[in-house]
């Protein structure tokens, strides 16, 4: 089973798919690459997270609870090779993991990925309906990039130069565009779109358009109490 994905973007999916199918209990932390091999080690002996679906489900038939490991790379700075990682477990059944893990909910205390969170949200009626659990920014870091974006808008169109924007929006359209982080986008985009108008005069708005951001998939599951209207 893997427990090491190749990219944040994958590790995040594979959070979203577990959370959607019956894993909300979590814990999460760091540790240093050259250590990975140990943690997982501790996992596998004490949580049992390499078991097989059909081996799962053999423990959710007789009460047990059940674990899985996720975790991925962090781009490199001043601490070295870091991983972060989530320990995911069932919320049905009884076993060691509840017993040793300090768990979180993530339908009531939000799991966060760096400048991430996973939340899960419900559509309006009048846009389809339905939920999904979905990474989006961090409020923080949404206004951040919202903030600079705006400031780069103005500043292109006053003096009719759009690189740094368009560069800073490269550099946005780079995060993995979970459904979303996408929605901010769109929204941070509109707005920049609306002060470039203002101050250049009225010339075509030189950045990807709000409504034609990538789609990067999304994960359906029914709405717990209290969840978030998108």
């Amino acid at each position: 089973m893997r427990h090491l994905y190749p990219s944040q973007a994958e590790a995040q999916r594979a959070i979203l798919r577990s959370i959607a199918r019956g894993y909300p209990l979590y814990t999460t932390g760091m540790v240093r690459a050259d250590k990975w091999d140990r943690l997982v080690g501790k996992f596998r002996r004490e949580y049992e997270v390499d078991l097989s679906p059909a081996a799962r489900q053999n423990r959710k038939r007789r009460g047990r609870c059940a674990a899985l490991l996720i975790g991925a790379e962090l781009p490199q700075d001043d601490r070295g090779e870091m991983i972060r990682w989530v320990l995911l477990v069932t919320e049905a059944g009884t076993g060691p993991v509840k017993d040793e893990e300090t768990l979180s909910d993530a339908r009531s205390e939000r799991l966060t990925w760096g400048d991430y969170v996973c939340m899960h949200l419900t559509r309006p009626r009048q846009h389809g309906g339905g939920a999904r659990w979905t990474w989006c920014l961090t409020r923080d870091a949404e206004r951040a990039c919202a903030n600079y974006l705006t400031e780069l808008a103005q500043a292109a169109g006053r003096h009719r130069d759009p690189r740094r924007l368009r560069a800073y929006v490269d550099i946005l359209l780079r995060r993995p565009m979970h459904s979303g982080v996408r929605t901010q986008t769109a929204k941070m985009l509109r707005r920049a779109r609306k002060v470039w108008a203002k101050h250049s005069g009225g010339q075509p708005w030189p950045c990807v358009e709000p409504d034609a951001l990538p789609q990067f998939g999304r994960y359906t599951a029914p709405a717990p109490q209290g969840a978030a209207t998108a």
